[in-house]
């Protein structure tokens, strides 16, 4: 957690722990069904990703109340809200105090609805919040192909954290029809394919000859 708070190079504080307390602490307030989700999540669970910004997840019914608690506390949408009915699927906000990004995914179902009914409270940053659990987070990934969520996915999968009989048993509740691409993925991470051979290296060419050199000229 350290890491996501300081930047490496400079030693200087990211503003992450800031931005993440403000914007947890408003989302508690209003009382809005939340978890986090996303790098933040993965830090908190003991698999960072340097990825400083926060994920937050909320049902669909939920999404005003959730807007309205992120401007309270001073956050801006950088990217349209969509209606009370009708909110978008991702509403970026930004604190401009730190210029941290807080991502809103405003989910109709399952898996998020899960992962916010199952998450448990946990210490992000000194806040006490839910956070989804890895059997959730995986199941969330297995549904994009982004090359991050792809990672992210694999590392779950290879932490030996994770109770993968428990989350396949979830998504057989969940999404039957999804059980073969799951099994395909996990394998593929557990025993990926061989590397590719590297091609040959090519032959050095033969160093030239010398080239002999010319007798001087005779001066008549």
């Amino acid at each position: 957690m350290d890491l996501l708070v300081t930047d490496i190079v400079t030693g200087k504080t990211t503003g992450l722990a800031r931005t993440v307390k403000r914007a947890l602490e408003a989302l508690a307030k209003a009382k809005v069904e939340h978890c986090v989700i996303g790098a933040t999540a993965l830090a908190v669970r003991g698999l960072p990703r340097m990825t400083r910004d926060l994920d937050v997840a909320v049902m669909i019914d939920d999404a005003a109340p959730a807007i309205a608690a992120l401007r309270g506390a001073g956050l801006r949408a950088t990217t349209p809200v969509g209606t009370d009915e009708e909110p978008e699927s991702m509403i970026v906000f930004v604190d401009h105090r730190t210029a941290v990004e807080v991502d809103l995914l405003v989910a109709a179902g399952d898996p998020e609805a899960a992962a916010i009914e199952g998450a448990a409270r946990a210490a992000v940053f000194g806040v006490r919040a839910p956070v989804a659990s890895l059997e959730h987070l995986l199941l969330m990934y297995l549904y994009s192909n982004q090359p991050k969520h792809l990672g992210d996915f694999a590392a779950i999968v290879q932490s030996g954290r994770v109770d993968l009989s428990k989350a396949e048993r979830l998504l057989a509740v969940m999404h039957p029809e999804m059980l073969g691409d799951w099994k395909e993925r996990v394998s593929r991470v557990k025993a990926p394919p061989p590397a590719l051979p590297r091609p040959p290296r090519r032959a050095r060419p033969a160093a030239a000859p010398p080239r002999a050199k010319r007798a001087p000229k005779r001066r008549r």
